[in-house]
């Protein structure tokens, strides 16, 4: 049966790891808990609205944080944005590069400074989780109620749990590789809620915790017999999918490929249409797990508002809402479909076979690396700095400007699946603004358009539903599930598993597509698949750390039609040797609160310091 324990907008339960924010010292403050563990769960019923407003914590604004990110730091989506794509390669992410310095997205010095905020911001939020579950476990057996709903909801805090310590293994744990078969401390071990002295974990016992928690609660959900009330809450298949996540990580293969297969049971491969809808609204038969489309829940600090090609912030603050790397563009298929989902030179003929009339300038591709024609180093890479009218001829050409604006307004019209007159937010479109007096370029007869700042590479997978931004931001869909299972049965030499799990989704966005790779070249392929339908979801540089594989970042080179579309301040590389294996430190924070940390296990990061 399903549960129906919900109230909307209700705050989340105080926890542990909810610390001021200063650049130096915003963990020095002892964590303070507001609702005792008792009256968390004195009945079944307050206990699951506790189980939702843990939900809630993974998407709302996070208050107290400094440093630039009082406003943007909104939850799973900021961690997934501003940390798992931004210091990857294959996202040009618009707002972290704006905030962020070269060294923090490539990687670093910053990452050598226990005191820095953007080195703490993921230890608080997995604690937060962590700790709010661990009350409600600390009581849910006695809990007023029946025994299948404990069941459910101590199931359901189990997943969070485990869910906040596979997020500290991915950023505060060195790759398996480097972990000395596991044998790293890396995490504080608190399991019953408390905010006292605690030690430190292995890699080993984290990870024993995660499956622990994790197979317990699969056979709680099972037990129960009951169903999830809302879709930002977990179940099974989460608890699948988590377990999936955390086994990539310790390069458990056998795993990771069942727990993968059973977490997609029941969902499906997102088709075409549903793909290019922006992401906007739930997909229920292909998302696993989602975050809520109730505009209640946080305004303009939603994920669309500051990520989504129309987004307040994307129009306001001219940071442009993501970009991906042309290193990656050029590995895909020119048949994917997907590649119409990013601005670059290939779409200037797409512009011209549309209309004629929308290239005037007759540019050509490899006019996106003449600086005259597109943008010069100091704007960024902003495409809209550009010359647009007939009084801004360069070398007799009109410019970038005119082509990019169409294909802004051909994408809107054409190629996306949404209500594309939904999106407009008064006037402000997908990187530009129409006024039916002024502009720089003649959309129609009576509608005028502007450019607003728009990268070259610019993506329009995500978009936000006006006037607040608000979206289904995907946390788990069945395509990562499909794709997990598919490196799984690789390393596992099941290369008929993976092929047919590589069919499941290259066959629906690439047309005629076939896998006859094998070896390392279907390796591979899987990786790239995995690149390019995952992309802007969180998992690019958590994927190329598991893989243990270099960043390179190209950067554009005038006249070059053969190098990237990076800014040169940000095109530094990352070597996977660094940083212990790309691991975050313990924050000083915690371990100037927490005696119980023994600092002789505590390993910095002065191995290899790439700045």
């Amino acid at each position: 049966m399903k549960r129906n324990f919900f109230v909307k907008g209700l705050a989340a339960v105080a926890a542990a790891g909810m610390f001021t924010a200063c650049s130096s010292d915003y963990l020095d403050l002892q964590p303070v808990t507001d609702v005792t563990d008792v009256e968390v769960t004195a009945t079944t019923q307050g206990a699951a609205l506790a189980i939702n407003g843990i939900a809630r914590s993974m998407q709302s604004q996070w208050g107290g944080m400094q440093g630039g990110l009082s406003g943007s730091a909104n939850g799973e989506n900021t961690i997934n944005t501003m940390y798992g794509e931004a210091m990857g390669p294959d996202n040009m992410a618009g707002i972290p590069l704006a905030m962020w310095s070269p060294e923090i997205v490539c990687g670093g010095a910053a990452w050598s400074q226990e005191n820095y905020v953007m080195n703490a911001l993921p230890w608080k939020y997995a604690y937060t989780i962590i700790q709010q579950a661990n009350q409600i476990l600390n009581g849910i057996d006695d809990a007023e109620g029946t025994e299948n709903d404990r069941k459910f909801i101590k199931a359901q805090a189990l997943t969070f749990r485990a869910h906040g310590y596979t997020r500290l293994m991915q950023f505060y744990a060195p790759r398996w590789e480097d972990s000395n078969n596991g044998d790293f401390y890396c995490a504080v071990k608190r399991l019953d809620g408390s905010t006292g002295d605690a030690p430190l974990w292995t890699m080993n016992e984290v990870m024993d915790q995660i499956y622990a928690d994790l197979k317990e609660a699969i056979t709680l959900y099972g037990e129960s017999g009951e169903e999830r009330a809302q879709r930002w809450h977990p179940d099974a298949n989460v608890a699948y999918g988590i377990l999936a996540r955390a086994a990539m990580i310790k390069h458990d293969w056998a795993t990771a490929k069942d727990a993968a297969a059973k977490a997609r049971e029941g969902y499906q491969v997102m088709d075409n249409d549903t793909y290019f809808k922006g992401f906007v609204q739930d997909a229920p038969n292909s998302v696993i797990w989602t975050q809520s489309t109730d505009p209640a829940d946080i305004y303009y600090f939603s994920f669309g508002a500051h990520f989504g090609v129309n987004g307040a912030y994307v129009e306001n603050w001219g940071y442009g809402a993501g970009a991906i790397s042309m290193d990656l563009y050029r590995q895909l298929d020119e048949r994917d479909l997907r590649r119409q989902m990013f601005l670059t030179p290939d779409k200037t003929k797409v512009v011209e076979d549309a209309n004629r009339a929308w290239n005037l300038g007759h540019i050509k591709a490899e006019d996106w690396w003449n600086k005259n024609l597109v943008v010069t180093f100091s704007a960024g890479m902003d495409l809209s700095k550009g010359p647009s009218k007939s009084s801004d001829k360069i070398d007799g050409k009109w410019g970038l400007y005119n082509v990019v604006i169409f294909y802004c307004k051909l994408y809107g019209e054409t190629i996306f699946k949404g209500n594309y007159a939904d999106m407009n937010n008064e006037g402000f479109m997908a990187y530009y603004k129409t006024d039916s007096k002024s502009g720089d370029v003649m959309l129609s007869r009576g509608l005028y358009g502007t450019l607003v700042t728009i990268p070259f590479g610019a993506q329009f997978k995500f978009w936000g539903e006006t006037p607040y931004g608000t979206s289904s931001y995907p946390f788990m869909r069945a395509a990562e599930m499909c794709l997990t299972e598919a490196e799984a049965a690789y390393e596992m030499g099941d290369e008929a598993t993976a092929k047919a799990c590589l069919m499941e989704i290259n066959g629906k966005r690439i047309p005629g597509y076939t896998c006859d790779k094998s070896g390392t070249d279907l390796r591979d392929e899987i990786r790239l698949c995995r690149r390019i339908e995952l992309w802007g979801e969180g998992f690019n540089w958590p994927d190329f750390k598991r893989w243990n594989l270099d960043i390179v970042r190209t950067p554009w080179k005038e006249n070059d039609p053969t190098s990237g579309n990076w800014m040169i301040d940000y095109a530094h590389n990352t070597p996977a040797n660094c940083n212990h294996g790309w691991r975050m430190l313990v924050p000083r924070g915690e371990i100037n609160f927490n005696k119980g940390i023994d600092r002789n296990l505590l390993t910095p990061n002065d191995d290899v310091n790439i700045w």
